[in-house]
């Protein structure tokens, strides 16, 4: 079995999120369609099998991940995280959007790991030139793991079509 970290930005700004809010706000968010419902990735398991493709577990990242009492919650994020990404068999990138700051850090630390890496990108965004959104971490992490692939999207259901056709 496949274990997947998925890496993207929410759609919804955090804070804009409460607890009361959380299922309405993420019920359309890349996570939520990737495993089939929205509840499964709000808060941290040890992982849920796809809805559409049994060969997958979703390990991370989740919304609100288990909290250590002796760090602070972003502390704990980020602990939490790279922990998923130990763990984890394959890196799904998603740089569709802009300010994707974390998960640039995701994809350096997973590359610095060697950790399989499937980046998406969309052309309006990223290219390869001085100007574009993402090159130098992209490049950065080239160079640290040949593993990468890097596919140039439009439009984000192509990475679910790409998670629910692994084997």
């Amino acid at each position: 079995m496949i274990k997947l970290f998925y890496s993207g930005t929410y759609k919804v700004r955090h804070e804009l999120i409460t607890e009361e809010n959380i299922l309405e706000m993420l019920k359309d968010d890349m996570r939520s369609k990737i495993v089939g419902d929205v509840k499964s990735t709000v808060y941290a398991s040890n992982g849920i099998v796809l809805k559409n493709n049994k060969n997958v577990k979703y390990i991370g990242g989740f919304y609100y991940e288990k909290q250590n009492k002796n760090k602070t919650v972003c502390e704990n994020v980020v602990e939490e995280e790279l922990k998923q990404i130990d763990k984890a068999d394959l890196l799904v990138v998603n740089l569709t959007k802009y300010s994707a700051i974390a998960s640039i850090t995701e994809l350096i630390y997973g590359a610095f790991k060697n950790k399989k890496i499937v980046i998406f990108c969309d052309p309006k965004v990223t290219s390869y030139e001085v100007e574009g959104e993402y090159w130098f971490p992209i490049l950065t992490a080239k160079k640290l793991d040949k593993n990468i692939e890097i596919k140039f999207i439009e439009d984000e259901e192509e990475i679910i079509k790409y998670i629910n056709n692994l084997k």
